[in-house]
């Protein structure tokens, strides 16, 4: 058995994440039967000081892009990229960026096994849904989908701030690497790669490593 450890670094309102992990999970289900990739997921915000509350997505992207033209354009390549990758994306029915510190903490007191599903989960609701991911509310019933329960409980344990230690620390370790943008993917604490690439590309990168494994 020969062990690959891959670091995910995301935000959970990034299109790029999301068609990046998908990317990343997709060619590691190509590698060798007697591969075993263990995959972690760190916090990175790439919009930090956003409120609590949210604020409109379209002021936000206006602003960041420098005008209307531009996130017109950008709205279109999330559309184009994601038809290519096989997601869908209805920005139009995106009305809020989220702070994304909820989202992370809930991925983070999630069980190892149910963490991957869970974001994918809470993409399609922001993408294709346009629900407020920064809601404690909308985030549990985002939880229940995937068969986490207690609903008061877990709304207690977000509010009282639990997880939020492991989303500050992967911010941390997320400086110390000098990572800018997301998705960013590390391979056995070594190789490291930033932004969208295809399963193609990753597949190489990804066997060339699992070839320098020594059992």
């Amino acid at each position: 058995m020969k062990d690959l450890l891959i670091d995910i670094y995301m935000d959970t309102t990034c299109p790029w994440c999301r068609m990046g992990t998908k990317s990343m999970l997709a060619a590691l289900k190509q590698l060798p039967q007697d591969t075993k990739a263990i995959v972690r997921w760190h916090a990175f915000q790439i919009n930090p000081g956003i409120r609590p509350e949210g604020e409109d997505y379209r002021q936000v992207m206006i602003g960041k892009l420098g005008g209307v033209p531009q996130f017109e354009v950008r709205k279109k390549q999330y559309q184009e990229y994601g038809d290519h990758y096989g997601i869908k994306f209805k920005m139009d029915l995106v009305k809020y960026t989220p702070n994304t510190t909820l989202s992370h903490q809930l991925i983070a007191i999630t069980p190892e096994n149910m963490q991957e599903r869970l974001i994918q989960q809470i993409y399609t609701a922001y993408f294709e849904n346009g629900i407020d991911i920064g809601d404690i509310d909308e985030l549990v019933k985002i939880a229940n989908t995937i068969g986490i329960p207690n609903d008061a409980e877990l709304k207690t344990r977000l509010s009282q701030g639990e997880g939020i230690e492991k989303v500050e620390l992967g911010q941390r370790n997320a400086e110390k690497l000098g990572i800018r943008g997301v998705p960013y993917f590390v391979i056995n604490e070594k190789i490291r790669l930033s932004g969208l690439q295809s399963p193609e590309e990753l597949i190489k990168v990804l066997s060339g490593t699992h070839e320098n494994i020594t059992d």
